[in-house]
């Protein structure tokens, strides 16, 4: 998963080294269409996927505005798959209590000559391909407690009938999607959203008047604000990032 897109060579590239090192390797893409630099929505769509993957599925997700930085490279181990890409935020949804972290600094599963602009290529493929042929993780480097977590995935309980959120991503229809739980919200709330105040709640798209928000639960567990026929984003002027409240 990456935010490459693919009219460039970079997934192509990725793919190819790992192919390089072990030609077993099974590749499935998740998305290249991931809004360039937004960690938050390629966090929540990481949580929406992985789990329909097989046990022992080893995830390279790159969404990496801090490459060639300070920021490290990582590898989670959780709920028996891991996660490869840099410690910003982008696996802030898999990072359970149980998981282990460990800082990627061996270069000796590195592609040689390491690119500051590609660590794609250079850094996380590599390290997954070489992770799919056995090695321990705990070759790679040291382990970690203190992998980023991103603060807009928290929600604030203002009050005992409040809480106060932000869109986490904006899909391909244009639903919004945030980072307030069905579980979290209960049978009965309004969302504040854009100026907007939001009650009609609907189970299914179809189920709504053309043209009018709604509320309807997404299919990975979240509240979301969409439109039948049409792009809620586009209707209410709000992106990734903005707020949102909760009224129960």
């Amino acid at each position: 998963m990456t935010d490459f897109g693919t009219r460039d060579y970079y997934v192509g590239a990725m793919k190819g080294v790992i192919l390089s090192i072990n030609p077993d390797a099974r590749i499935i893409d998740i998305t290249h269409e991931i809004e360039p630099q937004n960690v938050i929505s390629a966090a929540f769509v990481l949580s929406a996927c992985y789990r329909d993957f097989p046990p022992a599925t080893i995830f390279v997700c790159v969404v990496d505005p801090g490459v060639g930085s300070k920021r490290l490279a990582i590898v989670i181990e959780s709920n028996g798959s891991k996660f490869v890409g840099p410690d910003n935020g982008l696996f802030s949804f898999v990072l359970g209590s149980n998981a282990r972290v460990t800082a990627i600094e061996n270069d000796k599963f590195f592609r040689k000559p390491i690119s500051s602009t590609f660590h794609g290529r250079d850094i996380f493929a590599p390290v997954a391909a070489h992770l799919s042929l056995g090695i321990d993780s705990r070759e790679l480097g040291p382990e970690i407690t203190d992998a980023v977590v991103l603060a807009n995935i928290r929600l604030n309980r203002t009050n005992e009938n409040t809480l106060e959120g932000s869109v986490i991503h904006i899909d391909h229809f244009g639903n919004i999607v945030t980072n307030i739980t069905a579980d979290m919200a209960g049978d009965a709330f309004q969302l504040e959203i854009g100026g907007r105040l939001i009650s009609n709640r609907r189970e299914f798209y179809a189920g709504a008047e053309p043209g009018q928000p709604f509320v309807v639960t997404g299919s990975a567990g979240f509240i979301e604000i969409s439109i039948n026929g049409g792009s809620a984003a586009d209707k209410l002027d709000v992106k990734t990032g903005s707020p949102v409240t909760a009224r129960l």
